[in-house]
C-alpha cells in the first residue's frame, strides 16, 4: 500500500540575510508539535505527522492529505469561490489563531491545502515555536472565536502540554505558547465583555477526518 507524504528532515538555527536567529529553529520537530498540539486542541486541520527515519536520520513524514483539491494560492488564482463562504472564512479564522499561538513564521497560501469537501489543512509550521511571550501579530485575531476551540484553549494547561509535545520542544518553547494562549484567551475576553458571547463564539460542525 502507497500513499503520498511530504518528509521534512531539517533541524538547524533558522536564517534570515545571512544572521541566526536564536529565537527561531528551522526543524522538523515543530511540524511534529503542530500536529499533536492541534489534536489536543481538537482542530483536526493538521495531516497526522510522525516521527519516522529517512535515509538513517529522523524526520517528519505528514500524510498527504487524501481528496486534495487545490492549494489556497491556487483558489485565489482561480478566484474559485466556496461554496460556503462564511464557514470557509471561520476556517481561515481558525488558522490565523493557531498561527499567532504557535508564532508561525512560515504561514502562506501555498501551505494552505484544499480539500473536495473544502476542508482547510495547515501545513508547514518547521519554523514556529518561538520562545517568545507575545504575539507576532495580534491584528490577526479577527472579532469572533469558534466556542469550542476557545474552550481548549483555556483548558491548556503545562503538564498535558509537555507531555503532548514530549521531545520536541524545549521549556521555553512551552512557557512561550501558554503565555501567547494567554493573551488570545483575554483578547476574546474582552470581546465578549464588550458585544457578548451571542456576537463573539460561533460554533462549527465537526470536521471529516
Amino acid at each position: 500500500m502507497a500513499h503520498d507524504a511530504d518528509i521534512h528532515l531539517v533541524d538547524e538555527a533558522s536564517q534570515a540575510d545571512g544572521r541566526v536567529d536564536a529565537d527561531v529553529r528551522d526543524s522538523y520537530k515543530n511540524d511534529v508539535a503542530a500536529y499533536r498540539l492541534d489534536r489536543i486542541l481538537g482542530l483536526g486541520m493538521v495531516p497526522v505527522t510522525v516521527v519516522r527515519e529517512h535515509g538513517r536520520k529522523p524526520a517528519a513524514f505528514t500524510w498527504g492529505v487524501d481528496g486534495l483539491l487545490m492549494t489556497e494560492r491556487e483558489r485565489y488564482v482561480a478566484k474559485a469561490r466556496p461554496p460556503d463562504v462564511a464557514s470557509w472564512n471561520r476556517q481561515l479564522a481558525e488558522v490565523a489563531i493557531f498561527d499567532q499561538l504557535i508564532s508561525n513564521l512560515d504561514r502562506n497560501a501555498g501551505n494552505l491545502l484544499i480539500d473536495r469537501g473544502w476542508q482547510l489543512w495547515m501545513t508547514g509550521h518547521r519554523r514556529a515555536f518561538r520562545a517568545s511571550r507575545s504575539l507576532r501579530n495580534p491584528k490577526a485575531l479577527g472579532d469572533s472565536c469558534e466556542r469550542r476551540l476557545l474552550a481548549a484553549l483555556r483548558a491548556l494547561q503545562a503538564p498535558a502540554l509537555k507531555a503532548g509535545t514530549k521531545d520536541l520542544l524545549d521549556d521555553a518553547q512551552v512557557e512561550g505558547l501558554l503565555s501567547r494562549r494567554n493573551h488570545i484567551v483575554a483578547y476574546y475576553d474582552r470581546m465578549i465583555a464588550d458585544r457578548g458571547q451571542a456576537a463573539v463564539l460561533y460554533d462549527l460542525p465537526p470536521r471529516v477526518r
